[in-house]
């Protein structure tokens, strides 16, 4: 294994043992233990468990990153049932596809850990920050009627986030709904209320 390749194993058993256990849980011996190498060898890649916790949050938010760019490039076209749609797809997708995430997250700001701002600031901040731009823009546009652009922008993504935490919390409760559906439902619940009525 070459160093970069332990580097990502260590980060990735980090990310399990940290959403099991919390950043409090979870011990150096056992992340060390998880990866199959000494904690000193844990060491020799990250001084400290702050400076592993710092290097799970850049590498979730390097893929935030990609997320938040195809959904520039949708922005840009101005086609708001496509835009809000894949804003919905994606928010459910990370919640499907990667639940230590979301528990991690969850552990962060329940342990009130000092970098659970940075964990906000990286990998929720930004999707907010381009959703209410979008809408501010198109208000601008007139096809939207003038709303609060910050509270609508919460509002959409939680019609998604919600559906998506429910099913996570909560596996056997939530009557699994196909994801198309929810997003298809909701992005016509949330452009039926916004849009600009339709000038005669």
């Amino acid at each position: 294994m070459t160093s970069e390749e332990r580097r990502a194993a260590i980060v990735q058993s980090a990310i399990r043992l940290f959403a099991e256990k919390g950043f409090r849980g979870a011990t150096t011996r056992e992340i060390a233990s998880a990866v199959g190498v000494t904690e000193p060898v844990l060491y020799q890649h990250f001084r400290t468990k702050h400076d592993l916790y710092s290097a799970i949050i850049e590498a979730r938010s390097g893929e935030a990153a990609e997320r938040v760019t195809e959904l520039r490039e949708l922005a840009a076209r101005g086609d708001d049932r496509a835009f809000f749609s894949r804003l919905g797809e994606l928010i459910l997708e990370r919640y499907e596809s990667d639940p230590a995430t979301t528990r991690l997250l969850l552990f962060s700001c329940l342990e009130k850990h000092e970098l659970s701002e940075l964990f906000f600031e990286r990998l929720v901040e930004q999707f907010y920050s381009l959703v209410s731009a979008y809408i501010r823009r198109r208000m601008s546009e007139g096809a939207f009627r003038r709303v609060d652009p910050d509270i609508a922008a919460r509002g959409v993504i939680g019609m998604m986030a919600y559906q998506g935490l429910m099913g996570l919390l909560f596996p056997e409760n939530m009557k699994k709904v196909d994801r198309r559906k929810v997003v298809r439902g909701a992005v016509s619940i949330f452009l039926e209320g916004i849009q600009a009525p339709k000038q005669t």
